[in-house]
């Protein structure tokens, strides 16, 4: 009798438990994901603190590495989170249920001309245009979105206008509970608000 071969590709060779599953051998070590991540590129340098959650992006990298505050992170978060938003009024993402031509946005429709007010759109653009010109106060407006956003990394000579920019969004959004002193507590103590 002449046996069939199985079609597809062949098992690997092997101790199997019960269910089929391919035993692992106790030759070989187990490797951490801390070492894992210490391999990949943008988090070399970090140490001990490349597995932590912060080093997935540019911005909490820059908190790994001492150079801005966990305030300034926070800042940082809640501007890429008015951008994505604002962003998603512009050119809102396709529906694949209604091929090419639906589009899922935040906004049911603005209202009358009169009362914009209530609109989901126009309030996007109005949190994110009131950061932005926060951050066109201290110049750093372009650094800030290339680094929250787009996660284009940054010079460590570009640092202090980074965090100049990050400590202005901080007074914006209401972060700080001095918000009405010309000194930011839990921040840059060189920093004083114009």
């Amino acid at each position: 009798m002449v046996s069939r071969r199985r079609r597809g590709r062949p098992r690997k060779t092997g101790s199997r438990y019960r269910n089929g599953n391919l035993r692992t051998s106790q030759h070989e070590p187990a490797i951490s994901p801390a070492a894992v991540a210490a391999t990949q590129p943008h988090r070399q340098g970090l140490g001990d603190r490349a597995a932590d959650q912060l080093a997935e992006s540019e911005i909490g990298r820059l908190v790994l590495r001492g150079a801005i505050t966990p305030l300034q992170h926070l800042a940082a978060q809640a501007y890429a989170r008015q951008w994505r938003t604002y962003l998603a009024t512009l050119d809102g993402p396709r529906w694949t249920g209604r091929g090419g031509a639906g589009r899922v946005l935040a906004c049911g429709g603005c209202p009358t001309k009169g009362d914009i007010t209530k609109c989901a759109c126009g309030l996007a653009a109005r949190l994110w245009r009131r950061s932005w010109d926060a951050l066109n106060r201290v110049d750093a407006a372009a650094l800030v979105t290339d680094t929250v956003a787009y996660e284009v990394p940054v010079a460590a000579a570009d640092w202090p206008l980074l965090r100049a920019g990050l400590d202005e969004l901080v007074f914006e959004l209401g972060l700080t509970m001095r918000r009405k002193s010309d000194f930011v507590e839990n921040l840059n103590p060189d920093y004083v608000r114009s």
